[in-house]
């Protein structure tokens, strides 16, 4: 696939990245004026901050942002062929969500081994159009496509995929399908789409939050389950407006103490980095990061009273100690089927975990100009409501 070059006075031109994605898939050669062009020309503008990334790294920066346009075209495309794709059902999804670090990828796969849910795949996610099918999803090319971009991973960074496990076939996050996430201001140096993604207001969120229920529905036009599964930080972000567009879903909040779940995401996201910049400022990213936390718990503590059965608190430590027993306690207080099984799926799956080699992955607070008593203070509102709720990190009493 041929990509735009980017223009020798370093712009990475939206407008014109649109226009050419636009030409591939027929569609209308101007970019709406709206919340999504906004941000991908807020996201364009903080890649060029000089400084931050070389000439190479942004032709491979606009080759992502290029990409990420031609899949949405491409999905439009899809939905203006298969109108029934907007009237697929999705009832009672269930989210799992939590800041990074916190055992999200641990459960979902887990959850995933549910032979009537639907979870989404990574090969799936990267590379939606056109919707898989059944009679051709074991063997799609863009298995192999995805596999292609994860040894590139690797190769920049062979401890990115130790740290947190990724295959082209197994089911990842589904913040890679979101129009924009909190995962744009991990992988990139871009402080200033942060602030913008912060900023955003219920209207905007939920035009964003809406288009990835049509993600979802899109996904599903061929292969459905009883229920979609998946996992992203970033449903947090969308918390203010999470039930407006999934009235009926069910939440599983994970915790983890924040000292020890923001170094550990930063030294991912570390890792990711280096894909485009050969130098990385671990500075700017534990502040965005341990910034991102704060904000995330703030929209989690705010979530509608009145939606509380619909939510599920779980530890990260009790999730590691018991955990088909904390998927028990989920199906339970959820009414999801629970079935012999899916048991002994999650059971052989424990079993393959438990023989394979995991790193040992402690990075210090210090190493991203952080430190153990900022980060306590600055999270002290989450802190403190969480020992409300009798569930403060002193306690580890077994999930329930």
């Amino acid at each position: 696939m041929c990509f735009p070059a980017v223009p020798a006075a370093r712009a990475i031109d939206i407008d014109e990245l649109w226009r050419v994605a636009a030409r591939r898939v027929r569609a209308a050669p101007n970019p709406p004026q709206d919340v999504y062009v906004d941000g991908l020309r807020c996201l364009a503008s903080a890649l060029e901050t000089p400084g931050r990334y070389d000439e190479p790294a942004l032709r491979l920066l606009q080759r992502e942002l290029f990409v990420r346009i031609l899949a949405d075209l491409s999905i439009s495309r899809d939905v203006a062929a298969h109108p029934e794709i907007s009237q697929i059902p999705v009832r009672h999804p269930l989210l799992i969500t939590g800041f990074g670090r916190t055992g999200s990828t641990f459960l979902h796969n887990l959850l995933a081994l549910d032979p009537v849910a639907r979870a989404p795949l990574l090969w799936e996610l990267w590379m939606p159009s056109p919707p898989p099918h059944p009679d051709t999803a074991a063997s799609d090319p863009r298995i192999e496509s995805a596999q292609r971009r994860l040894d590139a991973f690797t190769a920049a960074d062979p401890q990115i995929r130790k740290i947190h496990p990724m295959e082209a076939r197994a089911p990842d996050e589904c913040h890679w399908m979101m129009r924009h996430s909190a995962l744009l201001p991990m992988l990139y140096q871009v402080p200033e789409y942060w602030e913008w993604l912060k900023q955003l207001g219920r209207g905007d969120l939920r035009e964003l939050y809406c288009h990835y229920r049509l993600q979802i529905q899109h996904l599903q036009l061929w292969i459905r389950g009883d229920f979609w599964v998946s996992k992203a930080t970033t449903h947090l972000h969308f918390m203010p407006v999470l039930f407006d567009v999934f009235p009926d879903a069910n939440i599983v909040r994970l915790h983890r103490d924040p000292c020890l779940a923001v170094p550990s995401l930063c030294s991912l996201m570390s890792g990711y980095r280096r894909l485009f910049a050969s130098r990385v400022d671990l500075a700017e990213i534990g502040t965005t990061l341990l910034d991102m936390f704060i904000d995330n718990m703030n929209r989690s503590m705010a979530a509608p009273a009145n939606k509380a059965g619909q939510i599920a608190d779980i530890h990260f430590e009790d999730l590691i100690a018991d955990p088909i027993g904390a998927v028990r306690a989920i199906y339970r207080r959820f009414g999801y089927p629970y079935g012999a099984e899916f048991e002994q799926q999650m059971t052989r799956h424990l079993d393959r975990e438990r023989t394979a080699p995991r790193p040992r992955h402690a990075p210090a607070l210090e190493q991203f100009g952080l430190s153990q008593s900022e980060v306590t203070d600055r999270c002290a509102d989450y802190l403190a409501w969480l020992e409300t709720r009798g569930r403060g990190f002193a306690d580890r009493t077994a999930a329930s």
